[in-house]
């Protein structure tokens, strides 16, 4: 399946072209935040006589990098689970969408599951998702295997795209405590519709 994507990539294949200028951006944001992002609830608790509103709850590299492991880790374990289940719980708006067709026309009609292997090669923080706001990332990733599983778990074909480096904008909403994706962009094909491959 040439025009197959990877899990990850349809997960991320929404999200706005930003690769050169998102390094900068990301710089530019992330020192806006920084020293909110390890004291948040003290600045955010205190009133202080700054007149510029205190910026709190914003993301640090690292911890946008565990973020999209993780989500990217459960994602993979969905589309490999022959019942697909959990995916609300880490996919909101677009990215459900998106992913629910997906999983409906790659897996559930040809009975298959995926087990896909991917390995973050990069990523920067675009936007911190500080103030509650949206986190958004631009992420180098390679997958690095990508098998459709028949029902009895053999190997039914593996995509011809594993080993490929994709280049992806994700972004993610908070979800109580935590994250879920709410949309993606593939930037190596951004008009192409997302087919799954995907933290």
């Amino acid at each position: 399946m040439a025009d197959h994507r990877t899990i990850d990539c349809v997960i991320h294949m929404h999200r706005p072209a930003m690769a050169g200028v998102g390094t900068a951006l990301a710089a530019i944001v992330l020192s806006a935040c920084s020293s909110s992002s390890t004291h948040s609830t003290s600045s955010a608790g205190a009133s202080g006589s700054s007149s510029a509103a205190p910026q709190a709850g914003c993301v640090s590299q690292s911890q946008a990098q565990q973020i999209w492991t993780q989500i990217d880790n459960q994602l993979n374990a969905i589309v490999l689970d022959p019942q697909h289940a959990g995916l609300s719980d880490v996919a909101t708006g677009n990215a459900l969408v998106l992913i629910q067709q997906y999983i409906q026309t790659t897996l559930v009609q040809a009975n298959l599951t995926e087990k896909e292997v991917d390995r973050l090669d990069a990523l920067s923080v675009l936007s911190a998702g500080c103030n509650n706001g949206t986190l958004t990332v631009h992420v180098t990733m390679t997958v690095v295997r990508d098998d459709y599983l028949n029902p009895a778990g053999k190997v039914d074909h593996s995509d011809p795209q594993a080993g490929a480096t994709i280049h992806l904008d994700e972004s993610y909403a908070r979800a109580g405590s935590g994250w879920k994706e709410s949309d993606f962009t593939n930037l190596d094909s951004p008009s192409q519709t997302p087919q799954l491959v995907a933290a």
